[in-house]
């Protein structure tokens, strides 16, 4: 089946047949949903293999490429007529003055592979971006990312004005990427920060699945130390 073969192609890290398949499946009437299923499904195996260390950050960064190159292919308004209730929402963007997206996006292809509903403000993005996104979306976690150290700065501001504006308690905030050491945490003022594309996503996870079970501090979830390095443009 298709269906499968997708799925294969996108473990594999084959973005040639995955294309091929995808034409195949927008011919026969697939929605972008559905394809966006398939080629989830094969993300998760990956995130699984390379948590379990069968696999490398570079085979992350592949995935989410290819994950991006297969959904150009489909056309906006060919969306299909289901509606799946997101498990959660987030908002992701890479802090201003930073155009390294490739980090961000092997996050934002983890997160949709889980369900999560996924507001990407894409690179550069001001405090006020993320400040108005947090108002209009109202997401359980925002994830602001950066690889260089002037990010931080940025991040500090965009937490700060989030307080100012009493939306601060509304939404965990994770920083993450290039530029995390052991002295951002605390210097942002953001309720976890790491370098692993995976405890990124069961930052996401815990923080949802707290929100659903009760009330739960956002605070000191995740360790903050570095994990590994994040992976350059």
């Amino acid at each position: 089946m298709l269906q499968d073969e997708m799925i294969e192609a996108v473990v594999a890290l084959d973005e040639e047949r995955c294309i091929r398949i995808a034409k195949e499946l927008l011919v026969k009437g697939y929605s972008n949903q559905e394809i966006a299923s398939l080629l989830n499904e094969g993300v998760k195996k990956i995130g699984a293999a390379f948590a379990e260390g069968d696999l490398f950050l570079g085979d992350l960064i592949v995935s989410g490429m290819l994950y991006r190159s297969v959904m150009d292919l489909c056309p906006p308004s060919n969306s299909g007529s289901r509606s799946v209730l997101p498990f959660g929402r987030v908002v992701i963007g890479v802090a201003e003055d930073d155009i390294h997206d490739i980090g961000k996006d092997i996050i934002v292809s983890q997160l949709r592979a889980e369900g999560f509903e996924v507001i990407d403000l894409g690179v550069d993005v001001k405090s006020g971006r993320f400040i108005h996104a947090v108002e209009t979306y109202r997401p359980d976690v925002l994830l602001i990312c950066g690889m260089m150290n002037f990010t931080e700065p940025h991040m500090k501001e965009t937490i700060r004005i989030l307080a100012e504006k009493g939306l601060r308690d509304s939404v965990a905030v994770m920083v993450g990427g290039g530029v995390v050491s052991s002295n951002t945490l605390p210097y942002t003022g953001a309720d976890a920060a790491t370098q692993d594309p995976i405890e990124t996503l069961h930052f996401c996870i815990d923080t949802v699945t707290g929100k659903k079970a009760g009330p739960t501090a956002h605070k000191d979830t995740h360790n903050t130390a570095p994990k590994m390095e994040e992976v350059d443009q």
